[in-house]
C-alpha cells in the first residue's frame, strides 16, 4: 500500500496540507511520510478521538512545555538498531540515547497531567542512571571516571606525567578500559531497547497528533464521522480557498452526498466541476490518513482505494495521447471495481478528446457499468443527451446577474453559483458562448459561433 509521501508527490492539495503541518520532530515527520492509507474503522476513530483531545489541550501551559520538549526529540532509530543487534555503541550514539532519555522523562511528566490516558510512556530513569553515573542530568556524554576506579586513577596520573612515552602508555590503558566500559554500557542498555523504541514511536505519534490538531484550528477543519455513506456539508478546498482569500475573494462551500452509485455532474465551463472532484479526493485522503476534514460536517465511508482520471496524468509525457491515457485510467477503475474492492472513482470529462457521438457512448457505458457494480463514483461531462439512468447533479452556474451588472474577467467568479442541485434533465447548461463574450473574446468569432449553433 502506498505511503503518505508517495501521495503528496502527486496531489497538490495534500502537499499543501503537509507544508502547513507544524510537526516539531524529525521522527514525527518521518513517521507521517511513511504512514499508510488507513482502512480500519477502529484505528481511524481512535486517531480522531486523540486529535479532538489534543485540540482541547492546545492552549494549556503544559502544552507549551510539551511543544518545546518535542522540538528536542531527535531520530535515534539508527542507534537503537545497533543496540537491538547487540553491537557496541560509540560516544555519539550514547549521547543521543542519554539526551533522548532525559527529554523522555520531561515529556512523561508533562503528559501525566493531560487527558491522554491511552498513550503510554515508559519510565527511562534506569537508562539515565546507566548513562549519567555522576547524576549531573546534563545532556552530554563521555566515558566518566565514575564508571571505573582504575580509569579515574589513570586519568589523574596522566595529568601529572611529563614523560611522553609514559603518557602514551597510560592513554592506551585508558582507551582499553573505556572500550570495555562502552561494551558494558551497551550490554546494559540493550535491556531497555524495547522501552526506548516504544517511547520514540509514541513521541512521533504525539507530535503528529498535535500537529493535526493545530492544523484543524488554523484551517477550520472538522472531525469526520466514519459512516457507511459519504455526506459533506460545506466542503471546501483549503489550498484554493487560501489563494482566493489572498485575492480578497472567498471559496463557496459545497454540499454533496455520495452513495454506492455513480453520479453524473453537469455544468458549464468555469463552474468548478474539476475543483469539486479534486476536493473530494483530497478529503478522502485526509480522512484515511487520519486528518480532520475541510467542511462544516462530514460523514465519510472508508474505501480501499481512490482512483482518478482528471486529465493531468504524466503518461502524456511518455508519448501516449490524452485519450489513450484516459482509457487506461478508466480501465484501471473498472478492473479494481470488478475485483471487489471498495473504491471511490472520480472521472473528469470522460472521452472529452474524442468525437461527441462516441464520447456520449463511452460516458453512458461507463455509468451503466458503475451502476451495475455499485461503485461510489462521480463523473463530470459537457455532453448532452446521456441516455442512461443515473443520479444527476448540475452546477447552477451563472446566476443573480442584473442588467446593471458589468461582468469582467476579474469578477466573473462573483456571479458563479457553484452549488449543486439534482436534475432529471440530460442536457447540460449552454453558457460557453456567454462566458466567451464576458471574457471579451473576438466579437466576430463569437457571432460566427452563435450562427453555427443556430
Amino acid at each position: 500500500m502506498r505511503t503518505f509521501k508517495q501521495h503528496i508527490a502527486e496531489n497538490s492539495g495534500l502537499r499543501f496540507i503537509y507544508e502547513n503541518l507544524n510537526i516539531k520532530s524529525s521522527i514525527g515527520r518521518k513517521n507521517l511520510l511513511n504512514s499508510k492509507f488507513i482502512t480500519e474503522r477502529d484505528e481511524l476513530e481512535t486517531l480522531f478521538s486523540c486529535i479532538s483531545k489534543a485540540i482541547n489541550y492546545l492552549n494549556t501551559e503544559n502544552y507549551k512545555k510539551l511543544s518545546h520538549y518535542l522540538c528536542e526529540i531527535n531520530d535515534i532509530s539508527s542507534s537503537l538498531k545497533i543496540l537491538s543487534e547487540k553491537n557496541n555503541l560509540d560516544d555519539i550514539a550514547l549521547f543521543e540515547i542519554k539526551k533522548f532519555a532525559l527529554v523522555s522523562e520531561k515529556i512523561k511528566e508533562s503528559f501525566e497531567k493531560s487527558c491522554f490516558n491511552d498513550i503510554i510512556i515508559f519510565d527511562l530513569i534506569d537508562v539515565i542512571n546507566v548513562l549519567d553515573p555522576e547524576k549531573s542530568r546534563i545532556p552530554s556524554f563521555y566515558i566518566y571516571s565514575a564508571y571505573d576506579n582504575e580509569l579515574s586513577k589513570l586519568r589523574k596520573e596522566k595529568e601529572l606525567v611529563q614523560d611522553e612515552t609514559k603518557a602514551e602508555k597510560i592513554r592506551e590503558q585508558c582507551e582499553e578500559i573505556e572500550d570495555k566500559i562502552r561494551q558494558n554500557i551497551s550490554h546494559e542498555l540493550a535491556k531497555f531497547e524495547t522501552r526506548i523504541s516504544h517511547n520514540l514511536e509514541q513521541f512521533a505519534h504525539i507530535d503528529i497528533i498535535f500537529a493535526k490538531a493545530e492544523l484543524a484550528i488554523s484551517q477550520n477543519l472538522v472531525c469526520p464521522e466514519v459512516s457507511n455513506k459519504t455526506e459533506y456539508r460545506g466542503v471546501f478546498n483549503p489550498q484554493i480557498s487560501k489563494n482566493l482569500i489572498d485575492k480578497g475573494k472567498s471559496f463557496q462551500p459545497i454540499d454533496i452526498s455520495i452513495n454506492n452509485e455513480p453520479i453524473l455532474i453537469t455544468g458549464a465551463n468555469m463552474s468548478g466541476k474539476s475543483v469539486l472532484l479534486k476536493t473530494l479526493a483530497l478529503c478522502q485522503y485526509l480522512f484515511q490518513f487520519g486528518f480532520f476534514i475541510p467542511a462544516k460536517s462530514a460523514k465519510i465511508k472508508i474505501v480501499d482505494e481512490i482512483l482518478m482520471s482528471v486529465g493531468d496524468n504524466q503518461n502524456e509525457m511518455n508519448g501516449l495521447s490524452s485519450f489513450a491515457v484516459e482509457m487506461l485510467n478508466i480501465n484501471e477503475i473498472i478492473k479494481e471495481a470488478k475485483s471487489g474492492k471498495t473504491i471511490l472513482a472520480l472521472v473528469d470529462e470522460l472521452a472529452r478528446t474524442t468525437n461527441p457521438d462516441e464520447g456520449k457512448a463511452f460516458v453512458a457505458a461507463y455509468l451503466q457499468l458503475m451502476s451495475k457494480l455499485k461503485v461510489s463514483c462521480l463523473i463530470t461531462t459537457h455532453y448532452s443527451g446521456i441516455k442512461t439512468n443515473c443520479f444527476r447533479l448540475k452546477v447552477k452556474g451563472l446566476s443573480g446577474i442584473k442588467k446593471t451588472d458589468k461582468i469582467t474577467v476579474n469578477n466573473i467568479n462573483d456571479f458563479m453559483d457553484y452549488s449543486l442541485q439534482e436534475t432529471k434533465n440530460d442536457d447540460v447548461p449552454t453558457e460557453a458562448i456567454r462566458i466567451a463574450e464576458i471574457l471579451d473574446v473576438d466579437s466576430e468569432f463569437i457571432q460566427i459561433t452563435r450562427s453555427k449553433l443556430e
